[in-house]
C-alpha cells in the first residue's frame, strides 16, 4: 500500500510540474513582450519624431533620384563614348583609304590601257612606277616590309612557313624562299612573311 501512495504521490508531483511548465510563459514570449514594451512619449517628443521620420524619407527620395539621374547620365556617357569611338574609326578608315585610292586609279587607268606589242616595256614601267608609289605611301604611315631573304633563319614570330622542303643549298631551318612579302607597324607584325623553309 505504501508503494501504491508513494506513486501516486509522485504521479501528482509531475503532473503539477507540467501544469506549471504549461502555465509559466516561455522564454521567446517573455523576449517578445521585452521588445513590445511601451515607451511614453510627450506630444513634443511625438512631433519631434514624425518630423526626423519625414526628413529621412525627403532624403530617401533625394537620394534616389539623385542615383537615377547619375545612372542616366553615366548610360548617356557610354553611349557617346561609344558612338565617338565608332566615327573615329570610320575616320580612320577613310584617311587611310584615301591614301590608296590614287593608286587604285592609277592601276585601273593602266589596265584600261594595256599595251600591244613595243609598248610593253613602258608600260610594265608604269605598273612598277605605280607598286612604288603604293609601297612609298605605306612607310609615311608607318607600314614597313619586313626584311627577309633566303638563307635566313625561320623565326616563327615573324615567318610563317607554307612548305618544309628537302633543300641542297640550304640547311634546315633555312629560308628558301618568301612567298609572300610581310609587314610591321613599329614592333608590331601586321602579316608574318610567309616562307618555304628547308627541313
Amino acid at each position: 500500500m505504501d508503494k501504491d501512495k508513494q506513486r501516486k504521490s509522485k504521479n501528482n508531483e509531475e503532473e503539477q510540474k507540467k501544469d506549471q511548465q504549461d502555465s509559466s510563459p516561455s522564454k521567446e514570449e517573455n523576449s517578445a513582450e521585452e521588445k513590445q514594451t511601451m515607451v511614453a512619449l510627450t506630444f513634443d517628443e511625438y512631433d519631434a519624431l514624425e518630423k526626423e521620420i519625414e526628413n529621412l524619407q525627403e532624403q530617401i527620395e533625394e537620394n534616389k533620384d539623385g542615383w537615377l539621374r547619375t545612372r542616366a547620365d553615366f548610360d548617356n556617357y557610354k553611349k557617346r563614348v561609344q558612338r565617338d569611338a565608332a566615327r573615329s574609326y570610320q575616320d580612320s578608315m577613310t584617311s587611310i583609304v584615301k591614301v590608296f585610292l590614287s593608286a587604285v586609279d592609277d592601276l585601273e587607268r593602266a589596265l584600261k590601257n594595256e599595251p600591244q606589242g613595243k609598248d610593253l616595256d613602258s608600260w610594265v614601267n608604269g605598273i612598277e612606277l605605280i607598286h612604288q608609289k603604293l609601297i612609298t605611301q605605306m612607310k609615311n604611315l608607318g607600314v614597313e616590309p619586313l626584311e627577309v631573304n633566303p638563307g635566313d633563319e625561320f623565326d616563327p614570330n615573324i615567318h610563317e612557313a607554307i612548305t618544309q622542303e628537302e633543300h641542297e643549298e640550304f640547311k634546315e631551318g633555312q629560308i628558301i624562299d618568301v612567298v609572300q612579302q610581310g609587314y610591321r607597324i613599329s614592333d608590331r607584325i601586321i602579316r608574318p612573311a610567309m616562307v618555304r623553309v628547308a627541313r
